[in-house]
């Protein structure tokens, strides 16, 4: 059963698609033949969510960037399995940190998912933060999950920017930092990209592509739990492998 007014919201989605200009309300109602009236209230109702803008310069209605941004936000994150955010939970509850998971962005790490500590003071980001992959647990878990080949091509046009004086800065330090992470099974920063906050990571392949698991929080708190933190985000993954 298709449920009228949701069809013609896609039928305004559509029009403005097709045509590609702004339109009044009576040309918008003549395109999707319906009743000026019945037009009126979609464009008002789309106007007051904020996704049409009245242009009164070109006398008619547009789509706002909030469509647009939406859109851009469905197709960049690809649907996890359901176990997967029950699961970053217990690891939040559990550590009492902020917990995140994060994919590959072109050189840069990016946050899919953000599960803040209840703590009063926890290191704080947003879904869609980006963070660079040199300088952050998220981005060597991503570097060292990835196959070897893949990894050398996109260090190879990293540059190194100095975030503070922790930041790795050459291409031996940071081949070392992976390699070393990699024999013990987990990634970490200590301050190498926000000063104060240590972070723990590691990867994991969600749907055939590569994610990476992070617990973070301010240095004086993870520095004095790092084996039990490390248990946990090594523990996530070990949860995907028995399924």
């Amino acid at each position: 059963m298709t449920v009228p007014a949701a069809s013609r919201v896609l039928d305004v989605i559509e029009a403005f698609a097709r045509h590609r200009r702004p339109m009044t309300v009576s040309s918008l109602a003549r395109v999707l033949n319906l009743p000026a009236s019945s037009c009126h209230g979609l464009v008002k109702t789309l106007e007051e969510r904020g996704y049409l803008l009245h242009l009164k310069e070109e006398g008619g209605y547009y789509f706002s960037k909030g469509l647009e941004l939406h859109a851009a936000s469905i197709a960049g994150y690809s649907p996890l399995p359901s176990w997967v955010l029950p699961a970053l939970e217990a690891v939040r509850d559990a550590a009492e940190e902020t917990t995140l998971l994060a994919k590959l962005a072109g050189h840069s790490a990016v946050y899919v998912e953000v599960l803040e500590s209840a703590q009063s003071v926890a290191y704080i980001a947003q879904r869609g933060d980006l963070r660079p992959l040199y300088a952050s647990a998220a981005g060597k878990a991503l570097l060292g999950g990835m196959p070897a080949a893949q990894r050398e091509r996109l260090l190879a046009g990293l540059p190194l920017q100095k975030r503070n004086r922790h930041t790795l800065r050459t291409h031996e330090a940071l081949a070392r930092d992976l390699a070393h992470s990699a024999r013990r099974g987990w990634y970490m920063t200590r301050g190498e990209f926000l000063p104060g906050v240590t972070a723990l990571a590691t990867p994991i392949t969600l749907n055939d592509e590569l994610h990476a698991v992070v617990v973070a929080g301010p240095s004086v708190r993870v520095g004095r739990q790092l084996a039990r933190l490390a248990n946990l985000v090594v523990g996530f993954v070990g949860r995907e492998r028995l399924r």
